[in-house]
């Protein structure tokens, strides 16, 4: 049996071990089910979609959808391997950013992997099978070309937007990295703090060619405008990923923590850290402080720049601490078994977390999989009133009923305000109903739309459980 190293040991554990953490079935995200829906659909046709195809509020206008790429390959792994597909997805997309970071990073050993670990905790609410995963491994490529001023690499950048453009919107914040390159790079040469010219030109030249191949996509220019409706979005003041991060809440610890550190090394090493370090640490941790979708993006960043300066701390603080070179290459008795029963573990739980059985028990709690049961055999009128985190699930499957509305908040825009009214059961609620000619209402039993309906003789109650009550107009309006 090959022997390996305490090096290769502790490194394979500690990816083993991360693996398990971010090892989650994936059915409880909202905007999963429009996600391989859209896909399928592509599949089928063979053509892109451009106008609504799901609901009965908006049908036919346009929605780019940025991240069509990204949706056929959900579809395509979902019809071959059912939940375990996605499954698959989700742990990709968290262990490929894990293992940039943890490749990136330039420290000590022990550092480096209690990083990826206290990383690796946060992945296990914000990371997904959702075209985000690309935006995360991405960015921290774009880091390492700007970091380590790789010229070699800088062809790569209008290969890689190219990609980025298909398979999701946030190719924008790319820019945003190669823009703090190009600057910082700029201020040295113009202040002549050794900055280096051709570094600059090649840095400025390849990221412009990636604007180029931009428009490279189904949706031409509209494709381009997605980042900007990002910010003005009716919902977005609703929508929690789009609000200030709680720093207390227990899944933003490691988040808090990197914060801390960030603000403890900034202090201790100011005159070392470099302006484009700055830029990005600044830039990153300002913006995540102001909307929980840059958390994940700034959590895995920021460990790129500060496990160097970290190592160099607890080496003067506690040598003790560091593992020496000579300890990592002492052959690790029964390596092989550990490496082994943890990578048995791993199996075990893959399979065991996106059995069909299992799927079905998380959608029974989180969306009204029997109300949908239920509404499929009923009859009853196809003109539906349903929550917007419940769209997405009808849309896959309840297809023949089109939805009010679902996640998609760039479609929807203002028309959101209108929902929120309705499902607040604001004055007016029975006639903005009558507008969209809904006979059916599906909602949570606890939603204030609820109440109102139970009480009005111009509804009755079709079907009820601890989870969602659907509501049948009697008098036709």
């Amino acid at each position: 049996m090959p022997k390996l190293t305490l090096r290769h040991l502790l490194i394979a554990a500690v990816f083993l071990l991360t693996a398990l953490v971010v090892m989650l079935p994936q059915s409880f995200d909202p905007d999963l089910y429009w996600h391989i829906r859209s896909g399928e659909i592509m599949l089928d046709t063979g053509k892109v979609i451009t106008g609504d195809l799901f609901s009965h509020t908006l049908p036919g206008v346009l929605r780019p959808h940025h991240e069509w790429l990204t949706e056929v390959i959900l579809a395509g792994l979902y019809r071959a391997f059912g939940d375990y597909g996605i499954t698959l997805v989700a742990v990709v997309f968290s262990m490929s950013a894990l293992a940039l970071m943890y490749r990136l990073s330039k420290g000590g050993l022990a550092v480096r992997l209690v990083m990826v670990l206290l990383v690796a905790n946060i992945t296990t609410t914000t990371a997904m099978a959702r075209p985000q995963g690309w935006m995360l491994n991405f960015i921290l490529i774009l880091v390492g070309i700007v970091l380590g001023r790789h010229k070699k690499a800088l062809p790569w950048i209008p290969v890689m937007m190219l990609a980025w453009v298909n398979l999701h919107g946030g190719w924008i914040t790319g820019y945003l990295v190669l823009g703090a390159g190009i600057v910082s790079e700029a201020a040295r040469v113009f202040f002549r703090r050794g900055g280096d010219v051709v570094w600059l030109r090649r840095l400025t030249l390849w990221s412009l060619a990636g604007v180029l191949v931009l428009l490279v996509n189904p949706y031409g220019f509209d494709q381009l405008l997605v980042p900007l409706d990002t910010f003005t979005q009716a919902a977005r003041p609703y929508i929690s990923e789009w609000l200030p991060p709680n720093l207390l809440a227990f899944n933003r610890l490691s988040y808090s923590f990197v914060l801390v550190l960030t603000v403890l090394i900034a202090l201790k090493y100011y005159r070392r850290i470099s302006l484009v370090e700055a830029f990005l640490l600044g830039g990153f941790g300002l913006w995540s402080l102001m909307t929980a979708r840059v958390v994940l993006l700034y959590t895995f960043v920021a460990p790129v720049i500060l496990i160097p300066y970290l190592s160099e701390w607890l080496a003067d603080i506690a040598p003790r601490l560091t593992l020496r070179d000579d300890v990592l290459r002492r052959p690790a008795r029964l390596g092989l078994l550990v490496v082994g029963a943890l990578a048995l573990l791993v199996g075990l739980l893959f399979i065991n977390g996106s059995r069909p059985d299992r799927i079905r028990l998380i959608q029974e709690v989180s969306y009204p999989a029997n109300a949908v049961d239920f509404l499929r055999q009923s009859g009853a009128p196809r003109e539906l009133f349903n929550t917007d985190n419940w769209g997405g699930y009808l849309i896959y499957t309840l297809p023949e009923y089109p939805v009010f509305i679902d996640t998609r908040a760039d479609l929807y825009d203002d028309f959101f305000l209108v929902y929120l009214s309705i499902l607040r059961a604001e004055d007016g609620w029975e006639d903005k109903l009558a507008q969209y000619d809904v006979q059916t209402v599906l909602v949570g039993i606890q939603r204030p739309l609820t109440a109102v309906i139970r009480a009005d003789p111009d509804w009755r109650i079709i079907y009820e459980d601890e989870i969602a009550v659907i509501f049948q107009k009697v008098t036709g309006g």
